[in-house]
C-alpha cells in the first residue's frame, strides 16, 4: 500500500531503517564478539564476510524501499507536467516515448498531450521502471535513479569506490563463493558508512515530502502519476 501522506512516508522510513539498523547492530556485536574472543577462527571469518553482504543487501533493499516509497506518493499527488521539475518531466517523456515507439497508442495520445498542452497534461509513467536498482547498486545505478526522482547525487560521488568495490564487488565475491576475508574490524567502520548513507536517503526524502506538503507545489523535487 503506497503511502498517501506526510506522515505515511515518515513512519514508512522509519520502520525501514529501524529494522535494518537493528539487525546489523546485533551483526556487528556477534562480529566483534567472534574476532574478540577467536580472532582468525572459521566463525569469526564466515561472520566478517556474512556481515558485508548483509550490509549490501541492507544498502540496496534500503534504496529501493524508500525511494520508490517517494515515487508513489508523488504519484498520488497528479500533478501537472508544468509542476515537476526537469528531471522527471524528462523521465516521464522518455517512459512515454518508449511506450509509443511501442504503438501505444495511449502512450501516443499521452505524449502528444504532453507536448502541446504541458500545463493541463498529467504525468505518467510506467509503474514500477523509475527505481531499478538492476541487482548491482553500484554508484552510476544510484545515480541514475537519483536524477531521475529529482534528487542530488554528488554528496554521493566521493563514496563511489565504497559502493562500487567495497559493498557490491564485496557482495558479489562472497555470494559466488570467492576467498575474500574483510580485515578484522573493518565491519564497524563499514557499517558506520553503510548507515550514514542510508540516513542521508531518508533525509533527502523527507525533505522533500515535507516541502511539497508545505508549498502544495513541486520546488525542486519530483513527481508523477502512475498507470495503473
Amino acid at each position: 500500500m503506497a503511502s498517501r501522506t506526510i506522515g505515511e512516508v515518515e513512519d514508512a522510513l522509519d520502520d525501514a531503517l529501524s529494522w535494518r539498523r537493528v539487525e546489523l547492530q546485533a551483526l556487528g556485536a556477534a562480529i566483534a564478539e567472534a574476532e574478540r574472543s577467536s580472532p582468525g577462527s572459521p566463525l569469526a571469518r564466515a561472520l566478517a564476510r556474512s556481515g558485508v553482504a548483509m550490509l549490501y543487501a541492507h544498502w540496496e533493499g534500503f534504496v529501493k524501499e524508500s525511494c520508490q516509497c517517494y515515487v508513489d506518493f508523488v504519484a498520488r499527488r497528479r500533478l501537472r507536467l508544468d509542476e515537476l521539475n526537469e528531471d522527471l518531466v524528462r523521465t516521464v517523456l522518455q517512459s512515454l516515448s518508449r511506450r509509443a515507439a511501442g504503438g501505444d497508442e495511449s502512450s501516443i495520445a499521452a505524449l502528444v498531450e504532453a507536448v502541446t498542452r504541458p500545463t493541463v497534461a498529467r504525468a505518467r509513467f510506467q509503474k514500477g521502471g523509475i527505481v531499478d536498482t538492476k541487482s548491482n547498486l553500484r554508484y552510476a545505478v544510484l545515480a541514475e535513479i537519483m536524477t531521475a526522482i529529482g534528487f542530488p547525487v554528488s554528496s554521493f560521488a566521493t563514496r563511489d569506490k565504497l559502493i562500487d568495490r567495497t559493498l557490491c564487488d564485496g557482495r558479489n565475491g562472497i555470494a559466488h563463493g570467492r576467498s575474500m576475508y574483510p580485515a578484522p574490524g573493518s565491519f564497524a567502520v563499514l557499517h558506520a558508512e553503510v548507515m550514514e548513507m542510508m540516513e542521508e536517503i531518508r533525509d533527502l526524502i523527507l525533505a522533500a515530502v515535507r516541502q511539497q506538503g508545505s508549498d502544495k507545489v513541486v520546488i525542486g523535487v519530483s513527481a508523477g502519476l502512475v498507470d495503473g
